[in-house]
């Protein structure tokens, strides 16, 4: 067994959903490999795909997680790895004599993040400020191969950090299998949303509430939108800040696995995605393909995905997001014209199956 793919680092949002992805993928190609897992991706997982796995209960990125690293280090010597696959890093453990590939989805390294640097407490500066250094010096370090999802944020990467071309690929992010498989869909979250009612609008946003996600929006739009505008959110925890003539309006389903996704676009009418920083969220392929109006923040990450297909504001202007949302939605016309270029952008990505491959052709040639 010459392979290990490392997923022990990832415990939520994303990066856990494209670790499931590709597991599966690989499992079903019959690909050879090992996998270190952290438990919320081994949840995920077919009973398949798990007989691959060893599960590492501890982040290894947690800096005082010895015990968790050095489990990485005797699946490396058990199992005559040659090659690791960290699929999101940096990676804080540094596999001794292999080459090692490592995926990277952080904006806060490559965009301007001036603007949203303002939301966050005082705690949070101090750690985004030292992630900085810290971060970037890792990739460089425990780095052979870098994936990237989009060719902009391989041309940030490069240019701010002056990584190699050959250094670093871009592999596009791209749906799950499994919402395109309606036998693996779960719709009991259904249970948890109200009957909809003629003229309703739902807005779906799943994501965390990270301060770069920018949901803070939310109760402040609900002043703005017709009564008959809603939301459904997926958080840990209730949103604050919500007068209380509006609370019905803003349903949190809670957090949700990937086959329970299907049930949320089927129920609501458009992708709200406010958000500040991303390099590829999952969220926009997966409106496209189904068949959901994009309502996004007009920034650069977000054209990269959506081009043409999706309605922009601005996410610093409530009153903008506001008018495009009411604007978007009474325009059918413009609409069906955006979503027929979604389509055509949604033709063009990979398979979760072709995903897979590509990451395996780019680290079959370390």
């Amino acid at each position: 067994m010459s392979l290990l793919i490392n997923a022990s680092n990832l415990y939520v949002g994303g990066g856990v959903q494209v670790a499931v992805s590709v597991l599966e993928e690989l499992t079903n190609s019959k690909r050879q490999f090992i996998a270190a897992v952290s438990p919320l991706v081994a949840r995920q997982l077919s009973e398949a795909a798990l007989i691959n796995c060893r599960i590492i209960d501890k982040t290894p990125s947690n800096i005082f997680n010895f015990k968790s690293r050095r489990a990485l280090d005797k699946i490396v010597a058990e199992n005559n790895i040659r090659k690791v696959f960290t699929i999101f890093g940096p990676s804080y453990w540094n596999p001794k004599g292999v080459k090692h590939a490592v995926g990277f989805a952080l904006p806060w390294l490559i965009y301007d993040t001036r603007r949203v640097f303002s939301k966050l407490t005082f705690a949070e500066k101090a750690k985004k400020i030292l992630l900085s250094w810290l971060q970037p010096y890792f990739f460089k370090k425990n780095a052979d191969l870098i994936f990237v999802e989009t060719d902009d944020a391989k041309d940030k990467i490069i240019e701010r950090y002056q990584f190699p071309q050959s250094h670093v690929v871009t592999v596009s992010n791209t749906i799950n299998a499994i919402l395109q498989n309606t036998k693996l869909y779960d719709n009991s979250v259904i249970s948890s949303l109200p009957v909809k009612e003629d003229g309703d609008v739902y807005l779906l946003t799943i994501s965390h509430d990270y301060p770069h996600k920018n949901l803070s929006v939310i109760p402040m739009l609900l002043g703005r939108l017709p009564s008959n505008y809603k939301f459904v959110v997926t958080l840990r925890t209730p949103m604050e800040n919500i007068p209380e003539q509006h609370q019905h309006r803003i349903i949190n389903v809670g957090p949700i696995n990937v086959n329970q996704c299907p049930a949320l676009y089927h129920y609501c009418d458009a992708l709200f995605l406010p958000t500040l920083l991303e390099c590829f969220s999952a969220s926009y392929v997966e409106a496209m393909y189904f068949k959901k109006t994009i309502f996004t923040s007009d920034l650069s990450f977000a054209h990269t995905v959506c081009h043409d297909s999706a309605f922009y504001f601005d996410p610093y202007s409530v009153d903008d997001i506001s008018d495009k949302i009411i604007s978007g939605i009474e325009n059918m016309q413009v609409r069906a014209i955006k979503q027929e270029k979604a389509d055509k952008l949604f033709s063009q990505l990979p398979t979760a199956r072709e995903r897979a491959l590509m990451y395996m052709h780019s680290i079959d040639k370390l």
